[in-house]
């Protein structure tokens, strides 16, 4: 009997260890289990986020305490990523820089942090709209600062807790004794941190694990269902993956819950504003926005109008998110788009007053943009006020000196008031404004079009007047911007031609068929020059001819002359010699 009852007792055990690991297995599987892969992405929208290069850079600032205590604190950080770090087989490490664009962002804080961060510590994953993302980590110095002991192991324990969550673990782990257990006083990674970690190495970074999210999500919020970040974590889940509906029914309880959630409103308005609902977008960025004036609800409110090209009152809300945070440049930069683009439209309808009062009202908002001033340059030059649109070309240079835009439009202007002086016929002055144009701007082709037509002017006119050196300077100085200008080479052909230099003519005219062979004028003027050297040669040889005939007649004529009087005088030579001896 007592046989029985030993087998019947050693049945009852075995039989309630089995119960007990199937309750186990069932109910809390999560730290019996080598890892908590399946939460890590509980609040990253379901999707793996982690940065894929190495080293991973983090900005460290020093806390603002007595300088004798700041390297404990410094050396809290260090330490929670030499923990990460060593456990992460080579696949991770970290350089710390000085720049505020590091992935990773430490903030020390005495504000109190949001109600679902740990007291100490709160990680923000934020993205660009480029994919990207960076990670803000800030930390509260709830105490006097000190270098106890106790005081910063706590604090490192909360460091590695938000690291681990910077590094891609966006999940909390159900066992107390892992790093990142809610509110964890761990000061070393556990072996399950550890397995984490790798597996969390194997995914890239944004695929997508919507369902281990959901799953884990629900089972959280059936043991606690009044919590408002759980419903916002699964509202945001459900967004990511494109079920609008059933994320507007999640981040709607949350906000029930806590309406001061202002996250819940905010993905809410993006939701709407995705499928076109400003109207609705508006509402809920306005009652997140009433619930506290932040000046990123205030500037989403300006994009949503933006995007309506409701330009006046997306300004106005970007200039109050401005005016209430200085340092909100998305706010600055956005108001002086909206500015940009209401002026442009403004501009292409032809309302130029319109645009110039626009702008000129923006200056007042933003003394110091450049692109203001260059759209008002724009405005005026559209109004052919060239002075006035230099004079703002020239301030928007002035806050920029490398805006190379300004200086290409300071060209354009220059050329058109040299333009403006060829009209007139006051060349002298076009060339002093296009040449001024291509000090601004090289390449100005318009400039050095202009100047050509001007200096070939001048030329055209010194060569009317007689001046053929002041001509043929003006005619060099258009070879010199476009040797491949013809008329500049017929011009000093035809001053060669009438100072009778006919080879330089020549070389002149033909140099400007070689450039174009159609002009008529320059083979003419070959041709002209070749006659008329023909023509001399053939004068000089009817000249020489008629002179060696001259000279030929005048020789025979002398020669005859003298023959004669020779003839003459010696027959009285001979009278004389005959006469004389007669006498004797």
């Amino acid at each position: 009997m007592s046989f029985i009852r030993i087998v019947n007792m050693k049945y009852k055990k075995i039989l309630l260890y089995l119960l007990l690991s199937i309750f186990i297995s069932v109910f809390i599987p999560d730290i019996f289990a080598d890892n908590y892969f399946n939460r890590i992405t509980m609040a990253s929208d379901g999707r793996i986020a982690r940065f894929s290069h190495s080293p991973v850079t983090i900005n460290i600032p020093s806390p603002n305490i007595p300088d004798d205590l700041k390297k404990y604190y410094v050396e809290d950080v260090e330490y929670a990523l030499d923990q990460w770090a060593s456990i992460s087989e080579g696949k991770l490490r970290f350089k710390r820089i000085d720049s505020e664009n590091a992935d990773i962002r430490i903030c020390w804080t005495d504000k109190m942090l949001s109600g679902e961060a740990d007291p100490l510590g709160e990680a923000s994953l934020v993205r660009f709209d480029s994919g990207g993302f960076y990670i803000n980590v800030s930390v509260l110095i709830k105490e006097i600062p000190s270098s106890s002991t106790t005081l910063h192991n706590e604090i490192r324990s909360v460091l590695l807790h938000e690291i681990g969550h910077a590094i891609g673990l966006w999940g909390h782990s159900k066992d107390p004794n892992d790093v990142m257990y809610f509110r964890s006083k761990a000061n070393y990674p556990t072996r399950r941190d550890k397995e984490t970690l790798l597996k969390l190495f194997s995914y890239a970074s944004g695929t997508p694990l919507h369902d281990f999210a959901i799953a884990e999500l629900k089972s959280d919020i059936s043991v606690t269902s009044d919590s408002s970040h759980l419903h916002f974590w699964l509202g945001s889940v459900y967004a990511d993956r494109g079920d609008d509906e059933l994320a507007i029914n999640e981040l709607n309880l949350a906000l029930k819950l806590d309406p001061t959630l202002l996250k819940a409103a905010d993905r809410l308005a993006r939701i709407f504003q995705k499928d076109g609902m400003y109207d609705k977008a508006i509402q809920y960025y306005s009652k997140a926005a009433g619930n506290e004036q932040s000046p990123v609800f205030l500037s989403m409110i300006g994009m949503l109008h933006f995007q309506q090209k409701k330009y006046d009152k997306a300004i106005l809300y970007f200039e109050k998110a401005y005016q209430m945070d200085n340092k909100l440049s998305a706010a600055k930069n956005n108001a002086l788009t909206a500015y940009h683009l209401w002026a442009t439209d403004l501009i292409k309808n032809g309302q130029t007053e319109s645009a110039i009062s626009l702008l000129s009202k923006g200056l007042t908002s933003f003394p110091l943009s450049r692109m203001i001033y260059y759209d008002l340059g724009t405005a005026y030059d559209t109004n052919k006020q060239y002075d006035k649109a230099i004079e703002h070309y020239k301030k928007a240079l002035e806050v920029d000196p490398s805006f190379s835009s300004a200086k290409r439009d300071i060209a354009t202007c220059m050329n058109n008031l040299g333009a403006e002086k060829i009209k007139s016929g006051n060349l002298q002055e076009s060339i002093e404004f296009c040449s001024q144009a291509l000090d601004w701007d090289a390449d100005c082709w318009q400039a050095k079009k202009n100047l050509e037509l001007a200096n070939i002017g001048i030329a055209r006119i010194k060569y009317g007047s007689g001046n053929f050196d002041d001509a043929k300077s003006y005619f060099d100085n258009v070879l010199k911007l476009n040797p491949n200008n013809s008329e500049a080479y017929v011009g000093i052909g035809d001053i060669y031609y009438k100072k009778g230099m006919y080879k330089d003519a020549i070389r002149y005219y033909q140099s400007a068929l070689d450039i174009d062979p159609n002009i008529q004028y320059a083979k003419d003027g070959i041709a002209f020059i070749k006659y008329q050297i023909n023509a001399n040669r053939i004068k000089l040889i009817i000249f020489f001819i008629a002179l060696s005939l001259f000279l030929c007649i005048t020789g025979i004529i002398i020669y005859r002359f003298f023959r004669h009087r020779k003839r003459i005088t010696q027959p009285n030579q001979l009278r004389s010699k005959y006469y004389g001896k007669n006498n004797v």
